[in-house]
């Protein structure tokens, strides 16, 4: 007998509150907020970005990437600089102590979301990827139907699901 769409659908929101769960254990287990582990995380990716960026990107209000920056700055973790032409928007990039903090926490983390995903092999990931994109993309219209658009979302900023396929860690 095929599961129904209630059932399928409370399946998926358990197994995304559960992956939820896990980075939050992680993040607790190293001593970090959640919000520090993604701007950690963005950042020992891409080296550096605007506050604007990362709030866009991690889908954080402005307000607790501004505060998590401030707290991961006060820890002498990151570099904030002035964007030129732009006081409110700063670029932020990891100081060298935040480069060893995020070697010794981070590039195990992103090992192990690779070790992961590869043992789903190329198909299986490409299917995952594809079809979570679509089912945010159709429920984020859904809700926009009610008037319930998310501010942050990741079509609104630009962001290219697929830009860290492949990407070794």
């Amino acid at each position: 007998m095929k599961p129904s769409a209630a059932g399928q659908l409370a399946a998926l929101n358990q197994s995304y509150k559960e992956m939820e769960h896990i980075y939050h254990w992680y993040a607790r287990r190293h001593g970090l907020s959640d919000a520090h582990l993604w701007l950690l995380y963005s950042l020992y990716e891409s080296q550096s970005h605007t506050q604007r960026e990362i709030s866009s990107i991690w889908h954080y209000p402005p307000q607790t990437v501004n505060s998590a920056l401030k707290s991961l700055e006060r820890k002498g973790l990151i570099l904030l600089e002035d964007v030129p032409g732009n006081k409110r928007n700063k670029r932020v990039a990891l100081s060298g102590r935040g480069t060893t903090l995020a070697r010794e926490i981070i590039h195990p983390l992103i090992c192990a979301e690779q070790r992961a995903i590869q043992s789903l092999g190329e198909a299986e990931t490409d299917a995952l990827v594809a079809l979570t994109g679509k089912y945010t993309e159709l429920l984020q219209a859904e809700l926009a139907k009610q008037g319930a658009q998310p501010t942050h979302t990741a079509g609104a900023a630009g962001i290219d699901r697929s830009r860290n396929r492949g990407k070794e860690a």
